[in-house]
């Protein structure tokens, strides 16, 4: 007898992408067969998302007939909340090392599963990252805690629930959404978990007793053969899946899209409008530099331009405060040296550089950008020259410096990047920045006033 496992990782409501999933699953799916996700379906960029903290789009998901999900950073930036909601409300979320803020259980989440299929016991167990880049540990917890959400010791927590089910299984699937690096030290560790299904680096890679499938571009598909009570792997393959149509999820995607414009299109009252360019000094972006130093205090304030999509218009919403600022960056503090705030501000002049993608953690943007500055600074190209409050920038001093920790990463601008541990972060994103202040007038006023120059 066979068994089938279909297998899907960071869709990042891609929902184009989970219509061919449903399809073909609908085609071929059985009973006997089992369908995974290894956690960033959900994406804090999509209006679906936001409107109601998952819950339409993993409705959509349940069309599916899944049997497990793994949670993804982007599930765990939906905060305590909504990740205990979707636990209560009997999603098939799974997690065995994420607690709360101050390392207590999430009521209803479940740390694993045992579902039984051709006569043997299958023990579905998941993983939410805590190894960053490097294996560095407690990578996320400094956002995750944001919203009262930590991360365990991954290994710690695989092998406490291996010993809790000890005997109770016959194979072990492990949804992991730690990245490809720590799912090969998680295998190494733990040779008796028999499959992994990975996600978080968005590789489409398969082996023997390992699949991951991208960034929601391929069905992985692993095939077990069951024996005389012996389950042996035969098959591993990445699927691309074929165009489809269906009128029931259309018109499913279509009564859940509305009513989330409905909830997320009140207009929003705004004192003015806000013009932007990607490349060029611009009002939108000196009005988020002046509302960061105002709303958290610090030397001077910068931002790249990327962070934004176009002009503040009317009407504005919650919606299209999401088109806008898409990226789920955090306004960010930490100390910095002239000489390095010296470096990113010559490179902010390079015209190629500034039209390089941008791509980095966070971003959801299509270009780094130009940097921008709060109105207490002055620049004058040639010669380079940067006044901070009328003072000439001393290389060797340190200045605090707001902006976001995609900047602080080094992103786009390597000079600016500080260590997490020299930071600190807000749990608004730069969005919810600008929507704090749509009525300030003093913020509105000061944007008009210019920052850079050609020539001294």
């Amino acid at each position: 007898m066979r068994v089938h496992i279909y297998h899907t990782n960071d869709i990042h409501s891609n929902y184009s992408f989970l219509k061919k999933v449903y399809c073909y699953l609908l085609k071929h799916k059985t009973e006997n067969d089992f369908y995974f996700d290894s956690g960033d379906y959900n994406d804090l960029t999509s209006f679906l998302v936001q409107a109601d903290k998952g819950i339409s789009a993993m409705d959509l998901w349940l069309q599916c007939r899944p049997d497990a999900m793994a949670l993804g950073n982007n599930e765990i930036d939906m905060e305590k909340e909504a990740v205990a909601k979707l636990a209560a409300e009997n999603y098939p979320i799974i997690c065995c090392n994420l607690t709360d803020a101050q390392n207590q259980p999430i009521e209803h989440l479940k740390s694993s599963l045992i579902i039984e299929k051709s006569g043997q016991r299958f023990l579905i167990l998941a993983v939410a990252p805590y190894y960053g880049a490097h294996m560095r540990p407690n990578t996320y917890n400094l956002f995750f805690e944001m919203g009262d959400l930590r991360t365990q010791e991954t290994f710690g927590c695989i092998r406490a629930e291996l010993q809790k089910q000890k005997g109770n299984y016959d194979y072990c699937i492990l949804l992991s959404h730690s990245g490809l690096k720590v799912d090969i030290e998680i295998r190494r560790q733990f040779p008796e978990i028999h499959l992994c299904l990975g996600g978080h680096t968005h590789n489409i890679y398969s082996e023997k007793g390992y699949s991951q499938s991208g960034r929601g571009e391929r069905l992985g598909k692993i095939t077990l053969e069951v024996i005389d009570n012996k389950i042996k792997e035969i098959e591993n393959i990445q699927i691309e899946l074929p165009e489809a149509e269906n009128s029931y999820f259309d018109n499913l995607l279509a009564e859940k899209e509305a009513a989330a414009n409905q909830i997320l299109s009140q207009e929003l009252a705004v004192l003015a409008e806000l013009s932007f360019h990607p490349f060029a000094e611009c009002e939108l972006i000196n009005f988020i530099c002046d509302a960061l130093r105002k709303q958290f205090k610090g030397d001077l304030a910068m931002m790249h331009h990327g962070i934004a999509e176009g002009a503040l218009v009317r009407p504005v919403s919650l919606k299209s405060l999401l088109e806008t600022f898409p990226s789920k960056l955090n306004p960010t503090i930490y100390p910095i040296l002239g000489k390095h705030i010296k470096t990113a501000v010559q490179l902010s002049f390079d015209a190629e550089h500034i039209r390089e993608s941008g791509v980095g953690a966070g971003f959801r943007g299509r270009v780094l950008g130009t940097l921008g500055f709060s109105s207490n600074v002055e620049i004058t190209q040639s010669p380079l020259q940067i006044y901070i409050d009328g003072q000439l920038l001393q290389e060797d001093k340190e200045y605090l410096l707001i902006t976001d920790d995609y900047l602080q990463r080094g992103t786009g601008y390597p000079s600016l990047k500080v260590e997490n541990d020299k930071a600190k972060y807000d749990k608004w994103f730069i969005r919810d920045l600008v929507r704090h202040f749509l009525l300030d007038a003093e913020v509105f006023e000061q944007a008009k006033k210019r920052r850079r120059n050609p020539i001294s």
